[in-house]
């Protein structure tokens, strides 16, 4: 049986409760991204593309993404869109990557990632890679 698993710095995931979720509040979005490619070293397949939606890691300071796998064999296709969108993210400045956003605005990037995983949150293992 096949692993599902979400690694989330995403405080509106986090907060679900669910089993499968591995928080990493505080987490930069490239630190995520390697944590993921930790995962995929390790046998897990990307379900959701690491780089959703029209905005990158320099606008949105929440990612979450679902993994699924058996651990043990490397996907070399999950591993290498992981490592491209490590490459995207750290081509972005420091200054770039921590905006002061308002709470309202984190808010909103809290419900914008959220929406791209709903489906697996709530139950449903159909890849999307």
């Amino acid at each position: 049986m096949k692993n599902i698993r979400c690694l989330t710095n995403n405080p509106m995931v986090i907060d679900r409760g669910l089993p499968f979720v591995d928080a990493m509040p505080g987490s930069s979005v490239v630190e995520l991204f390697r944590a993921v490619r930790k995962e995929i070293m390790g046998g897990y397949r990307l379900i959701t593309h690491p780089l959703t939606g029209s905005m990158g890691p320099d606008r949105n300071p929440y990612k979450s993404i679902m993994l699924a796998g058996i651990p043990g064999k490397v996907d070399p296709r999950s591993l290498e869109i992981i490592e491209r969108a490590i490459g995207f993210a750290e081509g972005f400045t420091e200054t770039e990557m921590h905006s002061n956003w308002d709470s309202s605005t984190l808010k909103d990037f809290q419900l914008i990632d959220m929406d791209f995983i709903k489906e697996y949150l709530n139950g449903s293992e159909e890849p999307f890679l």
